[in-house]
């Protein structure tokens, strides 16, 4: 009996004598947590101010946007292409001016094996970078089994970034799965 009573004080001595580090760890975890919010709300703010973005865990600088903006007035002769034909044999487009600010279009690409872009229809400048279109984009090449796809009505074309060309903004083609690119280059 007299052994379990001296362990019996051992272990009330032993626990006395620990200090209460609950209280302590919580209070130093809060207080870490204080200071990595306030270090991480400073970089915020730097990193916002900042012309920098992030590519995976790098910072970068931002790529400067030089504006490239079309020639003075659209009209004139234009390369047209379709990329399932072909970047590197291009077609044209005749833009000519008409009235309240819109222009006839009249263009088409051809490739091999009879694939070809058509586009007839008028065009009127939004900005620099748009372009509304109104008429009709036809191409026949390897989707849409084999049928014409036929785009009749409104469409825009954009330049973005420093593209020299307007990219036509609907791109999915008539088959419901592939991207045409459909670009008039000024």
């Amino acid at each position: 009996m007299r052994s379990y009573a001296i362990i019996f004080i051992a272990l009330l001595f032993a626990g006395s004598c620990k200090p209460k580090t609950g209280d302590t760890a919580d209070q130093r975890l809060r207080q870490e947590n204080f200071e990595l919010k306030k270090e991480n709300d400073s970089l915020k703010a730097i990193i916002d101010k900042s012309e920098r973005t992030f590519e995976g865990d790098t910072i970068q600088k931002t790529p400067e946007v030089v504006p490239v903006s079309p020639a003075p007035g659209i009209a004139g002769k234009h390369l047209l292409t379709l990329h399932w034909i072909s970047w590197d044999a291009p077609g044209s487009a005749m833009i000519t001016a008409a009235e309240n600010g819109w222009y006839t279009i009249k263009g088409r690409q051809n490739g091999k094996e009879g694939v070809y872009l058509r586009l007839e229809g008028k065009i009127k400048p939004l900005n620099d970078r748009e372009l509304e279109f109104d008429g009709i984009i036809e191409h026949n090449v390897h989707s849409n089994l084999g049928e014409p796809c036929v785009k009749k009505g409104t469409q825009i074309f954009k330049a973005t970034g420093t593209r020299k060309y307007w990219r036509l903004q609907n791109m999915l083609s008539c088959d419901g799965t592939t991207t045409d690119y459909v670009d008039i280059y000024f």
